[in-house]
């Protein structure tokens, strides 16, 4: 009879397959040790790596150690102080309560654990080596516990060579040790490598002052705070301006309960709570924060503890964007600056900077009888205007600074709100045209126009429109305020951001891509003169408008240069 082909596993293979699950790289290992020492109760842990972890990786902490009896337990397999139940794996609020981490770790290492409680009389230490013990005994050692992790693979060479060189494994532990110290200011980190220092955050006094220090590390240069509740949760983060955002979301940190997470879902919500200010494809420098009641988190869907599933999970979207957005609403990233104003005049020669007659493309301004003059008390309208540089941008002195702002950015802005504000108005006047428009369309914008609820749509914003055979539409009506626009491409660009709308984006959503791309084909553009008053105007009127400081697509309005920045490039400090 032929063997049997399904056969029970060697306790030594299953251990390191168990391994492969929690201890990836170095990072894994680091991580693993070091949210031990959180839950041990550490206020300071010391992290010591060699060869980008390979050689050796050294977690020092001064928590409350363990018996010689808790050391062996913590080295067996499923072995946890957490929990007891099924029902225990919702809610949990701790780091290491799979129980594998550490046997994982032996199991493909030479390991040592010495560790002592604060009231006896000396310490403990156990020696590992591929998961089997080799020494144990007392040890001279103060309060807390000292791991290391040596030639770590080196019983499973395979894995060593999925690993990347030194630099790069140290990056990820770097990550590892911020990611960690982020949710947890009251704890002394420090990571060296090589004999230097990698990476040290000392305590901080709240979550506030640590992400400032970490994310400064980052590019952030101011964060606001977001606070808020909804759906049952409660949302706290810390936000960077979007333009130091990032084309990858390595610099976007998601903690629930404390714990960093990754979630696609999580991070949407973030990113939708930023709205137009970011560009499609940006991610913003940010820590969010997220506690959710105990019974409707579950933590122990990942063997790296990187997922989560929550029981109410749109609900809680809808409450990061929801706090995330309404905080944007109101960052004071255009605060005037704090130094002193310090008169001086640049005047900029005739050849490259011009105050010339306004541009025929300008109707948003000739006819807006809501402001006949520009406010003089607000940030931009508060600005001396110098004039216009390559027809593209507006030259202004302010409180010690130069400012220049993109004019095409700034008027999409104030189009983009006006649009926004008539439809939430229901008081979007639209212009008859003379005679109708036939407009040829592809077969993707041909199908939205035949859509019922793209009809309403379109009725809403001040369109008359519909389908004349196949392949065309007839266009008898544009809204008013963009009746000197071309109406063939804008059609065209709103009908196909309607035909690529999802129902999971939300009609506002769908709604301000739309307000975006009429905005845009209204707007002066850059080549395009401007006269001092209509600049004046513009200018005035940026300051009622929110998210002022970029335009709908997430582009900057306007670039800041101070005084003293001026000083020093001419050698003047």
């Amino acid at each position: 009879m032929d063997a049997p082909r399904i056969r029970i596993l060697s306790s030594d293979l299953a251990d390191q397959i168990a391994a492969g699950e929690v201890v990836e790289r170095p990072a894994s290992v680091v991580k693993e040790l070091a949210e031990n020492a959180v839950d041990a109760g550490a206020k300071r842990i010391d992290i010591e790596v060699e060869a980008g972890g390979r050689r050796l990786v050294r977690v020092v902490d001064d928590g409350c150690g363990m018996t010689a009896e808790e050391a062996r337990l913590a080295v067996q397999r499923h072995a946890t102080s957490k929990i007891r139940r099924a029902e225990d794996l919702w809610g949990l609020a701790t780091f290491g309560f799979r129980g594998e981490a550490l046997p994982s770790i032996a199991a493909v290492s030479r390991l040592s654990v010495s560790t002592k409680v604060p009231d006896a009389a000396a310490g403990f230490r156990l020696m590992l080596e591929a998961g089997a013990e080799t020494d144990a005994g007392e040890i001279g050692i103060a309060g807390g516990t000292q791991i290391e992790v040596r030639d770590l693979f080196f019983n499973t060479p395979a894995r060593q060579k999925f690993l990347k060189n030194d630099v790069t494994e140290m990056a990820n532990i770097s990550e590892a040790v911020l990611r960690l110290a982020l949710a947890h200011p009251g704890i002394h980190f420090r990571l060296r490598s090589g004999g230097r220092t990698a990476l040290e955050l000392l305590p901080h006094p709240d979550l506030g002052e640590r992400a400032r220090a970490a994310l400064g590390r980052r590019g952030a240069s101011t964060l606001h705070e977001a606070v808020g509740e909804g759906g049952g949760c409660r949302v706290h983060a810390f936000l960077a301006p979007p333009e130091q955002s990032s084309s990858s979301a390595r610099s976007t940190f998601l903690y629930v309960a404390r714990r960093f997470v990754r979630d696609r879902s999580l991070l949407h919500a973030l990113v939708m709570g930023y709205g137009e200010l970011l560009e499609k494809g940006r991610y913003p420098v940010a820590a969010l924060f997220l506690e959710v009641p105990g019974r409707e988190v579950d933590v122990n869907v990942h063997p790296q503890k990187l997922e989560v599933r929550f029981a109410r999970a749109q609900e809680v979207y809808a409450a990061v964007r929801h706090v995330v957005g309404a905080s944007v609403a109101q960052a004071p990233w255009l605060a005037a600056p704090s130094a002193p104003v310090r008169a001086y005049t640049l005047p900029p020669p005739r050849s490259a900077v011009r105050d010339e007659p306004a541009s025929p493309r300008s109707p948003l301004f000739a006819r807006d009888d809501a402001q006949p003059a520009a406010r003089l008390d607000g940030f931009f309208g508060g600005l001396e205007y110098v004039g216009q540089l390559h027809r593209t941008y507006l030259v202004c002195e302010g409180p010690g600074e130069m400012i220049l702002v993109d004019q095409h950015a700034a008027h999409e802005r104030v189009a983009f709100q006006r649009l926004r504000k008539a439809h939430q108005q229901r008081a979007v006047a639209r212009q008859r045209l003379l005679f109708p428009i036939p407009i040829e369309v592809d077969p993707q914008a041909a199908a939205a126009a035949a859509s019922p609820g793209t009809q309403e749509v379109l009725t809403s914003l001040g369109f008359d429109m519909e389908p004349f055979g196949p392949s065309t539409v007839m266009l008898r009506a544009v809204p008013d305020l963009l009746r000197d626009s071309d109406p063939k491409p804008m059609l065209l660009d709103v009908l196909h951001h309607l035909a690529e709308g999802t129902e999971a984006q939300g009609q506002m959503d769908r709604l301000d891509q739309v307000f975006a791309t009429m905005a845009c084909h209204s707007v002066v553009r850059a080549g395009d003169a401007m006269g001092r008053e209509q600049a004046m105007a513009l200018l005035g009127q940026l300051d009622d408008v929110d998210l002022r400081s970029h335009c709908p697509h997430g582009r900057p309005v306007l670039l800041r240069m101070s005084l003293p920045e001026i000083e020093r490039r001419f050698g003047r400090t």
